[in-house]
């Protein structure tokens, strides 16, 4: 029997906690408001973080908080694309976060039809993203599953049928 190194336990991501908290406190904000206040936020995770690494993190997660925020409060298209611009420059930790955020722009097509095309391929790139992930893995499934039902309910069939 071998050694086992205890494993290392990966500490809880710099302002992971308090993120959930400001999208609560924050319910009834303006997306400008909602943006400042996640950025403000940020700096100070960002004083707190060790590595480069932990600082992209940060970025990423407060990029895809923002993101998430417009979306909640229906924005104009220059205030989304702003959002989703930050994402995409920052880009993405896996496959799944890619899928969320591909998935979250899929459903604004009624909001932003001229951009139904691009959210289309945003959908498609993760998807293919996603099957580079073995079969069995949960995160593979769950996203695929979930990009299939914003597919019909955008009305978007698949181009081709796909492996899974």
């Amino acid at each position: 029997m071998r050694n086992r190194q205890p494993q290392k336990t990966e500490r809880e991501p710099i302002g992971a906690l308090e993120s959930g908290r400001l999208h609560l406190s924050l319910s009834k904000a303006t997306f400008a408001e909602f943006e400042r206040i996640f950025l403000e936020h940020q700096r100070a995770w960002l004083r707190k973080a060790r590595t480069a690494k932990e600082q992209l993190v940060i970025k990423r997660r407060t990029a895809e908080d923002i993101l998430l925020g417009a979306y909640g409060r229906e924005c104009t298209w220059a205030e989304f694309s702003r959002a989703l611009r930050r994402t995409e420059n920052l880009g993405y930790d896996n496959p799944g976060r890619r899928a969320h955020i591909a998935c979250l722009f899929a459903l604004t097509v009624k909001q932003f039809p001229g951009q139904s095309e691009r959210a289309r391929r945003k959908l498609d790139e993760a998807e293919r993203h996603l099957l580079f992930l073995r079969k069995s893995h949960p995160v593979r499934k769950e996203n695929l599953k979930d990009i299939q039902r914003i597919r019909r309910m955008a009305g978007w069939e698949t181009s081709a049928p796909r492996a899974r």
